[in-house]
């Protein structure tokens, strides 16, 4: 379902963009950001975000989609990777997450980041202010766009096949398949 609170975005510009992106980053280097999306030549990008379940809780399983529009097909090469490498990071505040990386099936050069923190990790890490959680990233490009899903929720709510699934679907949609 449409998500109430958090809502779908278009920025239309750089900045705006940059603001509404944040959110999906873990710990991006602001100088670096900006170069690598100018180089790439920004156009546009928009974000959907939908829940899983009948009533909207923040800790039911969400889904965050995200495209990003540039002016190459370099471009977004260079863009998907340095997403990619932002959301394999180890979060700043926390030492509790473990990332790791999975195929993805039946999309061409797709990429797939799996993050967990169990209850188990947060009071071995000894990080109480953080919540237990986890996610599937898959991010691909179509021409000079990327694409990238975010499936997240608490741990064992969400599943990589439930994330290469809806990744899937949205390829087949994109490509007409």
């Amino acid at each position: 379902m449409p998500d109430p609170v958090e809502e779908s975005q278009s920025p239309e510009d750089l900045d705006e963009f940059f603001v509404a992106f944040r959110e999906a980053l873990i710990d991006p280097d602001e100088e670096e950001m900006t170069t690598v999306f100018q180089e790439a030549g920004f156009v546009g990008a928009g974000l959907d975000v939908r829940f899983f379940g009948e009533t909207h809780t923040p800790t039911a399983p969400h889904l965050f989609s995200w495209f990003i529009e540039l002016e190459s097909e370099d471009g977004a090469g260079s863009v998907l990777d340095w997403v990619e490498a932002d959301t394999m990071k180890p979060c700043p505040r926390s030492c509790a997450v473990r990332v790791s990386t999975f195929e993805v099936d039946g999309i061409p050069e797709a990429r797939g980041v799996h993050r967990i923190a169990t209850a188990e990790d947060i009071e071995a890490a000894g990080t109480e202010e953080e919540v237990p959680s986890e996610s599937y990233w898959v991010g691909f490009t179509g021409g000079s766009i990327v694409y990238t899903v975010d499936l997240a929720g608490p741990p064992g709510s969400v599943s990589e096949e439930q994330a290469q699934g809806i990744a899937s679907a949205y390829y087949d949609r994109l490509t007409g398949d």
